[in-house]
């Protein structure tokens, strides 16, 4: 039997007054998995997320169906769920659809490039600079990874295709909670940082092939930064 959680999954969310609807029930579960207050392999409870939010289990219910389909929730043996667990090999495959989507977004982001598009990449790229000059801690950690989420989506909303954009922002949702970190800390930010340039470039260049192949390539190796840096944390825990 799973053991009973003690602390909050939704951090110092207050309880609602109304009913709200699945749909929003899933953004609170999801960016509680994205934050790590909810473990790879937990097992949620129905009655204890409905007592902490104040609602019935029916949006409740809705919200993991939603997260199911999406990946980041599964069905035990024992039909519970949880939150899901991936192995290297899923993770690389996750990344290497990740590449190709965001490889197509770039090409067609320099072939309808504009001032405005520079101006905004130019601009991450100097924050990015900017917040990786500040320090190590934790909190500039979290900071380029912002940056690097706006980096992203700036150039998957220039690509001007609305269901690819959604197809991006659906597989990263699972890369961010695996370890996506690891390309933050200090002696990886610089390539980070080249990679965003070189891209930027490309696209500044109009060359489309150009700028698929860097994205490509960038989102292949952040790939394969996080899942050295899972695989090195699941042999800490197993020798716990």
């Amino acid at each position: 039997m799973a053991a009973k959680r003690t602390t909050p999954v939704f951090g110092q969310q207050a309880l609602v007054t109304s009913e709200r609807t699945g749909n929003t029930v899933a953004n609170l579960l999801r960016l509680a998995i994205l934050e790590g207050r909810l473990a790879p392999g937990e097992v949620l409870q129905e009655v204890q997320l409905g007592q902490e939010l104040g609602i019935s289990r029916t949006p409740i219910r809705e919200a993991l169906i939603e997260l199911r389909n999406e990946g980041l929730l599964e069905t035990t043996p024992t039909r519970r769920i949880a939150v899901r667990s991936y192995t290297g090999d899923e993770l690389r495959d996750i990344y290497d659809l990740r590449a190709t989507l965001e490889g197509f977004a770039a090409k067609m982001a320099a072939l309808r490039s504009n001032d405005a598009l520079l101006r905004r990449l130019d601009e991450s790229n100097a924050r990015f600079h900017a917040i990786a000059s500040d320090g190590s801690d934790e909190d500039v950690t979290d900071q380029l990874i912002a940056e690097n989420m706006s980096f992203h989506d700036v150039i998957a909303t220039a690509a001007g295709i609305a269901r690819l954009q959604k197809m991006i922002e659906q597989v990263m949702t699972i890369p961010r909670r695996y370890r996506a970190y690891a390309a933050y800390v200090p002696e990886h930010r610089e390539v980070v940082a080249r990679d965003h340039r070189a891209i930027t470039e490309a696209i500044r260049q109009g060359d489309g092939d150009a700028a698929g192949r860097q994205m490509e390539d960038h989102v292949r190796w952040t790939g394969a930064v996080a899942v050295a840096a899972q695989a090195a944390y699941d042999a800490d825990q197993a020798a716990l």
